[in-house]
């Protein structure tokens, strides 16, 4: 078989039902020497003739006729092979996606996230992890779909698009005794730091900004998440700093203020990643594009809110 394939079996089917070489040329826009060609390639594969001259036709021989049906099935499943595209409708679909996110962004993105994914594909099935050494493996094999967050260990083979980028936040609880409206670099030096160490590693681009701008923090705290952070905040007079979105839920939602930093800090940005074999699965498609789709509208709102201060 490594010396036929679709075309010729084409022309095949195409002189069967002509019963002509000049016209099945004519078919294909080729030259009827070409078709001879493609003719006698067949018959030295099949070992028989298949067609010989009765007049001016061409007439099947017995295995060819026997051949025929078989032609006609084959020349169908190929192209439905090659044609195949995975149609993917969320309404119906019953699948269940996997998904890794960083500690922050299930704070930040999940809530919404899910909200979304219920509304759209309201009998799929979502199961949710922490980004961790293991991830770009489960993206090779498929048991995950998509990584989301600031993943800087992930592996350049992983395909990857840029959602948002994100800044930076001071955050203390309302009712600070030296703290109002606004911090300064010198109150933020005096007071004592709580420092998440988290896997996204925004922890890494604030040491560098602060160690750059020469400001040594008091740091009296460590926590390995964002998940105990607005407790610790609301019960002492820590400060902290962290992502602008996260610091702006976790204000709104416990009473605590999300203050300008008063110093630079670069912004970073927060990325999907995937695995090159799933760029044409319609149904990781549409998951990446539901992504694009929440942090759009949220960039719309984030920009024309005011840092939470109550």
């Amino acid at each position: 078989m490594r010396n036929i394939d679709l075309q010729m079996l084409r022309v095949l089917e195409e002189i069967f039902k002509t019963g002509s070489l000049s016209r099945t040329a004519d078919r294909f826009g080729m030259s009827q020497p070409a078709i001879s060609l493609i003719l006698n390639k067949l018959r030295d594969h099949y070992d028989d003739r298949l067609f010989v001259r009765v007049g001016h036709e061409m007439r099947p021989t017995s295995q060819a006729e026997g051949l025929r049906e078989s032609i006609g099935a084959a020349i169908a499943a190929l192209e439905s092979a090659m044609n195949y595209r995975s149609t993917f409708i969320p309404e119906q679909t019953e699948r269940s996606f996997g998904i890794a996110v960083t500690d922050i962004g299930q704070i930040v993105m999940v809530p919404t996230f899910l909200k979304m994914f219920r509304a759209r594909a309201p009998l799929a099935g979502i199961n949710i992890s922490s980004i961790d050494a293991r991830t770009p493996q489960l993206l090779q094999t498929g048991e995950l779909d998509l990584a989301v967050g600031m993943a800087p260990g992930m592996p350049s083979g992983l395909i990857q698009r840029a959602l948002f980028d994100e800044s930076f936040v001071v955050l203390v609880r309302s009712g600070h005794p030296r703290i109002r409206d606004r911090i300064t670099a010198e109150q933020f030096a005096a007071e004592g730091a709580l420092r998440v160490i988290s896997s996204s590693s925004t922890h890494l681009i604030i040491d560098r900004a602060l160690e750059r701008l020469g400001i040594a923090r008091n740091v009296q705290v460590s926590v390995p998440n964002f998940l105990i952070v607005a407790k610790l905040i609301a019960e002492t007079d820590y400060v902290t700093i962290l992502p602008r979105r996260a610091g702006t839920v976790l204000a709104r939602e416990n009473g605590l203020q999300a203050l300008t930093p008063p110093f630079e800090i670069a912004d970073y940005t927060v990325r999907q990643f995937w695995h090159e074999r799933q760029t044409n699965d319609g149904g990781n498609r549409w998951l990446r594009d539901l992504f694009v789709q929440l942090f759009r509208s949220e960039q719309s709102e984030l920009d024309q809110a005011e840092l939470y201060n109550p």
